[in-house]
């Protein structure tokens, strides 16, 4: 069975309402006919109906399932029970599962081996090659008109000048955006509404605007000549237009076995869709891997491997110039992180942005890197704060950071020692997501969840 932490359990919550729900729930005096067993735990909580709520959680995903009536998942009883287990999993006693539970889990069981049967049928199935050929010319179709849609689109903005398009509001730029989406380029559609967050960005944010918009420009070259680049760019240049490669084809390919550590997670609202991002790197192979999820309106998303976790296993790789996407392929003796990252870390600073760079320049349209940064400490100068390493270089920290908790938690983590920092970089500022104390060898997660 799984190590539970009340960091891992927190983790899954849909949202900080429910996070903080499931946290005044965790305790025992709430729950009565608490157990588990080898697969799952259990417990009744009274709450406004004359009947207590049924709250069991799979522990092997987790997965759960309660009679309460709330929307979201996982609801704050099955939080709060997690949570309870994660602190006090000695007042769970091991007994038969009540019915209840032992007919969830077995139909579980049963969904999970029908999910087998009808993946294989699917593989088993013949592919009609002209059907499929005739999908894929259409949307070819539609994504080279969004790109000449945009080209002048683009031209526009230029002509008209930068100051100019200070002056529009939001709506402007979300129609250009929403007929890049009706045209089956969510990728076009995604720069174009950054471009309004970064003209208002403060000192510099023609710099940064002229950044992005050349890349946006550089991103219809490519769409225009995708058939005369080189195969792996051309890969790039399709997944930046939006083009989504399938799961099971990825998985078919040769990963990398390694001992993978969950650097951290970031989650937040995009496009009406729930983004989760989850970085790992591994020990022996020093590869830095992207896990990418989505959940949207109010569904939950996938269980995934948890921030301050490491495990043995094989991560197998999306294609192109500087692969960072990846899947988990297997997955083995999965533990929370006791031992620094060492050679896996990125030594200094400018080691780090050495291979920020590296990958850059392999994919233009990279828009985040993770960096493992080790000894450095937090540092504040005037209102600005950064980590700085041990040859006193520093990177600044996202605004959003320094303006939250998350910030006083790393520096509470620290106490005026080093760490080794693990943050997302865009090229411009550093958010932090976790931190490794290689002294008290203790993970502190740093995650910034549920950014609107």
């Amino acid at each position: 069975m799984q190590t539970w932490t009340p960091e891992r359990v927190i983790a899954i919550a849909p949202d900080a309402a429910a996070a903080a729900a499931g946290q005044a729930l965790a305790s025992a005096k709430k729950w009565t006919g608490k157990g588990q067993s080898e697969r799952a735990i259990w417990g009744l909580c009274q709450g406004s109906g004359k009947e207590p709520y049924q709250a069991r959680v799979d522990l092997t995903e987790p997965a759960f399932k309660c009679s309460c009536p709330s929307r979201k998942f996982p609801c704050k009883h099955g939080l709060g029970l997690l949570l309870l287990f994660a602190k006090e999993p000695k007042g769970f006693v091991a007994v038969a599962e009540p019915e209840w539970v032992a007919v969830w889990i077995a139909g579980r069981a049963d969904k999970a081996e029908k999910k087998v049967e009808r993946a294989k049928a699917a593989v088993d199935k013949p592919v009609d090659v002209e059907a499929q050929a005739k999908r894929v010319a259409a949307r070819e179709g539609r994504v080279s008109d969004a790109i000449a849609m945009c080209r002048v689109w683009l031209e526009d903005v230029m002509r008209r000048g930068l100051a100019k398009a200070q002056t529009e509001d939001g709506a402007a730029w979300e129609r250009i955006a929403t007929r890049m989406v009706d045209a089956q380029a969510p990728g076009l559609a995604g720069m174009i509404r950054r471009i309004p967050e970064v003209l208002a960005s403060g000192s510099g944010w023609d710099v940064r605007t002229l950044d992005l918009l050349g890349r946006l420009h550089l991103l219809l070259l490519a769409g225009e000549r995708i058939g005369d680049l080189p195969p792996d760019l051309a890969v790039d240049a399709r997944t930046a237009l939006g083009w989504n490669q399938s799961k099971d084809d990825v998985l078919v390919g040769t990963g990398v076995d390694d001992s993978w550590v969950t650097m951290g997670q970031v989650v937040q609202g995009e496009d009406r869709l729930r983004v989760r991002r989850t970085w790992l790197v591994g020990r022996k192979s020093l590869r830095r891997a992207m896990m990418l999820d989505f959940a949207a309106g109010s569904q939950p998303l996938e269980p995934c491997v948890p921030a301050g976790s490491e495990f043995e296993g094989e991560i197998v790789f999306y294609p192109g110039r500087a692969p960072l996407r990846g899947l988990v392929k297997s997955k083995t003796s999965e533990r929370m992180i006791d031992v620094d990252l060492g050679p896996a870390a990125d030594a200094s600073i400018e080691e780090g942005l050495c291979r920020y760079a590296e990958a850059l320049g392999a994919n233009p349209w990279l828009t985040c890197w993770p960096l493992a940064l080790a000894n450095v400490r937090v540092a504040q100068d005037g209102k600005r704060w950064y980590l700085v390493d041990s040859e006193g270089y520093g990177l600044p920290l996202k605004q959003s950071f320094v303006d939250a908790m998350q910030l006083w938690r790393l520096i509470s983590a620290s106490s005026g020692s080093v760490l080794t920092v693990l943050a997302e970089w865009d090229g411009e500022r550093a958010l932090p997501i976790g931190a490794f104390d290689p002294t008290n060898r203790v993970y502190h997660d740093l995650a910034t969840r549920w950014v609107a």
